[in-house]
């Protein structure tokens, strides 16, 4: 069974830019799009000398609105792009976009929110860090066109095993949400 790569993908000025968490060290940058893609088989085929047998999930990140937002290019892309945009309108409204830029910054010095869904485990997350102490927030859909959020990471565990209070890899993120007692934020979008 070839093993997924998780590749964070975004546009730089006039280039195109990607890097995966399972590939410490490797980036790869091309002119276009089309260019990145064709480019990410044989770079990550380098990587791993000469294995190729693996499968491509594209994360594409984009600033938006003093954020970086993360969408995942997978089947439910579309559903993560409804929590992209219900996250924009939210970041449209003052007291609201406060809240959401004070999450605390990466290493990078980016605030990063990941467009998730209910069925999403942890371990999908996970794949998605390159360090486990650069925090990340998750937003998830909610009724009445409101998200929910969670903060991961900053100094907390988010690697193989559990997962800050007690959750394990395969954890989804419904299950924390209908579980969870602390500070979670909800937002109207």
């Amino acid at each position: 069974m070839a093993r997924v790569i998780t590749v964070i993908v975004r546009r730089d000025g006039e280039s195109w830019s990607a890097w995966s968490p399972q590939c410490p060290g490797l980036a790869v940058a091309e002119p276009t799009a089309a260019e990145l893609r064709g480019a990410l088989p044989e770079a990550l085929t380098w990587y791993f000398d000469g294995d190729s047998d693996f499968e491509i999930l594209v994360h594409l990140e984009q600033e938006l609105r003093g954020v970086v937002v993360r969408i995942a290019q997978d089947a439910f892309g579309w559903e993560r792009q409804l929590v992209a945009e219900r996250l924009g309108a939210a970041l449209g409204v003052e007291d609201q976009a406060e809240r959401l830029r004070a999450a605390p910054p990466n290493s990078a010095g980016e605030i990063v929110y990941v467009c998730a869904l209910p069925t999403d485990p942890i371990s999908w997350l996970t794949a998605q860090v390159d360090d486990v102490a650069d925090p990340v927030v998750v937003a998830l859909p909610v009724p009445q066109s409101m998200l929910w959020t969670l903060q991961f990471g900053n100094g907390s565990r988010v690697g193989a095993g559990p997962v800050d209070v007690g959750y394990l890899p395969d954890t989804t993120f419904g299950e924390i949400m209908t579980t969870f007692t602390g500070p979670g934020l909800k937002l109207s979008a």
